[in-house]
């Protein structure tokens, strides 16, 4: 399948959950947040030393880091951390949709492995809004919803996020694996 991503994740700062493991087969989200700046690289070896929060994948334009394996349980977003699979993009919350597309690799390959991750977990590649994380549906989503639905103040990735192209791009890698799997 081409595709313009690498799909191999560096493991270089995979570490050890501070909050237990868990049975993958609860997973039931895919939650996107953004970094609030900084590389993969550095956004890993942060998650990989603190304590104050954490995630499965960072992204960037040009790589990807695994922060803890399927079955940890992250730091990511309270009241979706025990059901999600978290990936942290690097980009800002504030950022407008144009630059959010000018850093499209990111896009691309957060889509590409929330696609890949859907299938691993038999996860829709659909988008859920707080009132169906209320319902306890499975789908993909944001740090904001999860905000908006279990409780918390955080709005990633942020309003110009561009969410239509995102999961058109999860879309397109969800059936193209589909098809090579």
């Amino acid at each position: 399948m081409p595709t313009p991503i690498n799909a191999v994740c560096n493991r270089e700062y995979l570490r050890e959950p501070l909050d237990g493991h868990r049975n993958p087969e609860e997973i039931r989200y895919i939650v996107l947040h953004d970094t609030e700046g900084g590389t993969a690289r550095a956004i890993a070896h942060y998650f990989h030393t603190s304590t104050a929060g954490y995630t499965h994948l960072v992204v960037d334009d040009s790589e990807c880091y695994r922060c803890l394996t399927n079955d940890d349980i992250p730091r990511g977003a309270p009241g979706a951390n025990e059901h999600g699979f978290h990936i942290e993009q690097c980009g800002f919350a504030k950022w407008s949709f144009v630059i959010w597309k000018s850093h499209y690799k990111t896009l691309q390959r957060a889509a590409y492995k929330t696609a890949l991750h859907c299938h691993k977990f038999n996860i829709p590649p659909v988008f859920l809004t707080a009132d169906l994380l209320k319902k306890g549906l499975k789908g993909v989503t944001t740090h904001a919803e999860c905000s908006k639905a279990f409780g918390g103040d955080h709005t990633d990735p942020g309003r110009g996020w561009p969410r239509l192209l995102f999961m058109g791009l999860v879309r397109k890698y969800y059936k193209e694996l589909e098809n090579n799997l």
